[in-house]
């Protein structure tokens, strides 16, 4: 079983964490019940390898703890997803990504609902 990892200081990333930590994408506002696209990225401002010793396997996407979807990799693959969802209320958007060799990275993303 792999340990939950995320950033430490998000203003002081280490390269190690900039690869792994998942980038969410998505607006900091939308309305109830209207479809809105989420991009995830694995890294920021260094992407993460994807190669067949070194990859990311898949990324989850929940809404607070609901699971929203799942993206595979191959390791040929690009490791960025986008997902077109819709919310009935607020929450926390959280990713989370597997690699194969640092196991498994967290990150979040407050999203608010309006009327």
């Amino acid at each position: 079983m792999y340990k939950v990892q995320t950033f430490k200081d998000p203003a002081n990333m280490t390269p190690h964490e900039e690869k792994h930590v998942p980038y969410i994408e998505a607006p900091d506002k939308v309305k109830k019940g209207e479809y809105f696209k989420v991009t995830i990225r694995m890294g920021k401002g260094i992407d993460h390898p994807m190669e067949p010793g070194h990859f990311i396997q898949y990324v989850d996407l929940y809404a607070n703890y609901y699971h929203l979807g799942r993206v595979n990799f191959t390791p040929e693959s690009k490791a960025e997803a986008t997902l077109t969802i819709k919310l009935e209320e607020s929450c926390t958007l959280r990713a989370f990504e597997l690699c194969n060799l640092h196991g498994q990275w967290e990150s979040v993303h407050e999203i608010i609902v309006e009327e």
